[in-house]
């Protein structure tokens, strides 16, 4: 092949490794013989909106609207989670290889567990704080009234 046909191969393929796209497309690519893992998989958070809500004396709407709100809460912070979990699995990937699969299968297990407990821990506080504002308008109310 001439000079001239190495030059435009070169052109061509600096052309394409300078394109923004491409980066992207690459940069989401694993590395070759990376380590795989499964997805995130929260607990059920178990919660007890609805009972403290009609032990408050809330009304079905008031209730029903509510737990609406939790659940997109709820729902909202698992996507955080997941998407937080991902990210630093992928920059696990990016330090680590499979000669190390101990090594990460630990750091893995670990990321798990305190992602599941925080998700936990948060989803109740969420929980606490809607029947403390529920608690606290009842109690405005009771006063105004009174």
């Amino acid at each position: 092949m001439e000079v001239e046909g190495y030059a435009h191969i070169a052109a061509a393929a600096a052309s394409l490794l300078n394109c923004p796209a491409f980066g992207q497309m690459v940069g989401h690519l694993a590395p070759s013989g990376s380590l795989k893992f499964d997805p995130l998989v929260l607990p059920h958070s178990n919660h007890t909106l609805q009972d403290d809500l009609l032990r408050l004396g809330c009304t079905a709407s008031t209730v029903e609207a509510l737990l609406s709100m939790y659940e997109v809460a709820e729902a909202r912070l698992a996507e955080h989670l997941r998407s937080s979990f991902g990210d630093a699995l992928a920059q696990l990937a990016t330090v680590m290889d499979a000669t190390d699969r101990d090594v990460s299968e630990r750091i893995h297990d670990a990321l798990r567990q305190r992602l599941a407990r925080r998700y936990l821990s948060t989803a109740n506080e969420v929980r606490r704080r809607i029947v403390g504002e529920v608690s606290a308008a009842k109690a405005r109310c009771s006063a105004s009234t009174a």
